[in-house]
């Protein structure tokens, strides 16, 4: 969860004492604009690093927007660990030769020992011994794991000020008439 604490809101709605109620709408607006940039700011982090959709970050991430009587915005992410075949596997068919598997873009696909494909469930398995069964399904992190390294998490923070700064500016430019 990002948080962004608004420290102006007494000086914004002095500066709006006659519409108290318009100042909040403004700085609504643009709590919510932030949190909106801080979204695709966090999409466009995690792929940089990982093999991933950016409709499959952009499901994992929700926003409670602000309200002019809120005044708060919430950017959380959660969800289970991804199956590996959302990353970049090969081969994509069943009953294919040796599996393969990268998760970061840094690295080179490594061969999944007795790795095979389910497709009736889109992802990759292992036996667990010797015989058919028990197989185990192969996973990769979930989009909260990706989004919580310190170096993602701090440019999605810094990215939501800059966006609240410059939208709040352009708000109480736009209610003023200027």
């Amino acid at each position: 969860m990002i948080q962004i604490d608004l420290h102006h809101v007494e000086e914004l709605e002095r500066l709006f004492e006659r519409t108290p109620r318009e100042a909040r709408i403004v700085i609504s607006r643009a709590i919510n604009r932030a949190a909106t940039a801080a979204r695709a700011r966090a999409s466009q982090e995690i792929r940089k690093k990982y093999i991933i959709r950016a409709s499959d970050i952009k499901d994992a991430i929700k926003i409670d927007k602000s309200t002019p009587g809120t005044l708060t915005a919430e950017v959380r992410t959660s969800g289970p660990t991804l199956p590996l075949m959302k990353f970049d596997v090969t081969p994509k068919k069943p009953n294919d030769a040796i599996v393969r598997a990268r998760v970061k873009k840094s690295g080179s696909r490594k061969p999944i020992q007795q790795g095979f494909i389910v497709s009736a469930y889109n992802n990759v398995y292992v036996r667990v011994g010797d015989s058919r069964y028990p197989i185990k399904g192969l996973y990769g992190p979930s989009i909260a794991q990706m989004m919580g390294e310190a170096s993602i998490l701090s440019s999605v923070v810094a990215r939501a000020h800059e966006t609240l700064d410059s939208r709040l500016e352009h708000e109480m430019n736009h209610l003023l008439g200027g």
